[in-house]
């Protein structure tokens, strides 16, 4: 069942992919090939301040239908780290390949991070989350 939660409030084309936000959470598709690091984040990370603030509660799922890859160890300064009111992060992938590589990943998440097979059961569990 839809809830205000899932009413799609801007889609957005930047350098690393396309970013859909929600009420209480957003959905990258980061492009095929890509390689995301910090400083790739730019014109991401004041989306993310205009839609939450530090006051609405929310999560972070990337829905890897692409390859491509993370600097594991820009998890630990990632500014999403310091945000009060974010949930952690749901990955959402489609091969073997892709759940082994994010065994790596979760080692370097300081928020809780799940693995999901399914869109769908990302975006329950943001609702559990907040």
């Amino acid at each position: 069942m839809k809830t205000e939660d899932d009413k799609l409030i801007e889609v957005r084309n930047l350098t690393l992919g396309t970013y859909y936000f929600y009420e209480k959470y957003f959905i990258a598709e980061v492009n095929e090939g890509e390689v995301i690091t910090l400083e790739k984040l730019d014109d991401l990370i004041p989306l993310i301040l205009k839609h939450y603030a530090d006051t609405k509660s929310f999560s972070y799922i990337s829905n890897r239908i692409n390859s491509h890859s993370i600097a594991p160890v820009d998890y630990l300064f990632c500014p999403l780290n310091t945000m009060k009111n974010f949930n952690g992060y749901g990955v959402v992938t489609y091969s073997k390949a892709c759940e082994k590589s994010i065994v790596v990943e979760k080692h370097f998440a300081r928020k809780p991070f799940y693995q999901f097979n399914d869109l769908k059961d990302a975006i329950n569990w943001t609702k559990k989350s907040a």
